[in-house]
């Protein structure tokens, strides 16, 4: 096979979004914050795991938004956003994670992780619509999330009462409200909030988005 036709196979592997990674290499990343790892590379998907914050993780994949970890448990996706890169072993703050597959010279390709300003393989993704809600302050804690025309009327169990702060990306849009089948106090939140006013605070009963 010539190193003209694998560049190609690459190429259409990434631009169909196929997991070219897995099968070649895997890197490591820090995780920054507490975080739900979710079954599909959205956060609309089912919950399979959890991971502590601090913790230093096996990448295998990235797509969009979102990179597939490797960790005790089920494997699951988590946002890119809340992984630093690893340099000698120790996370660093000052060097972006990134991930990217490049073809060498030998017509193979290789994966590249937490090399900050090296040259780009793939554009920047645009950011996904999504919502994340979270138990505690300042995006931590639990998590779960949401994308543009989710709702729930009637949040129950854990979550009931129960949320601190909020992620919003991209163009979506939430309105919360206090009570059920959206009543009561209700907000319209237009960007994230790393702590809820004491209106809504632990007292959120249901959402929508938009």
């Amino acid at each position: 096979m010539t190193s003209i036709r694998r560049m190609l196979m690459v190429a259409a592997a990434l631009a169909f979004g196929l997991a070219a990674a897995p099968a070649l290499a895997a890197g490591t990343a820090y995780v920054t914050q507490d975080s739900t790892l979710y079954s599909k590379p959205s956060g609309s998907s089912t919950p399979v795991n959890e991971v502590d914050g601090g913790s230093t993780v096996t990448v295998l994949d990235c797509q969009g938004s979102y990179c597939k970890l490797q960790v005790p448990g089920p494997d699951g996706w988590i946002k890119a956003s809340r992984l630093a890169s690893v340099i000698n072993g120790k996370p660093s703050s000052k060097v972006p994670f990134n991930f990217g597959i490049f073809v060498g010279p030998d017509g193979k390709p290789s994966v590249s992780i937490g090399i900050g300003n090296a040259p780009k393989p793939l554009p920047v993704p645009v950011e996904d619509d999504e919502v994340c809600f979270y138990r505690s302050a300042n995006y931590s804690g639990s998590s779960f999330c949401v994308e543009p025309g989710d709702s729930d009327e009637y949040l129950s169990g854990k979550w009931n009462d129960s949320i601190s702060s909020v992620e919003v990306f991209g163009d979506a849009r939430l309105v919360v409200c206090t009570d059920e089948e959206l009543e009561g106090i209700c907000a319209n939140i237009k960007s994230s909030r790393k702590s809820l006013p004491a209106a809504l605070n632990d007292d959120i009963s249901s959402y929508a988005v938009n």
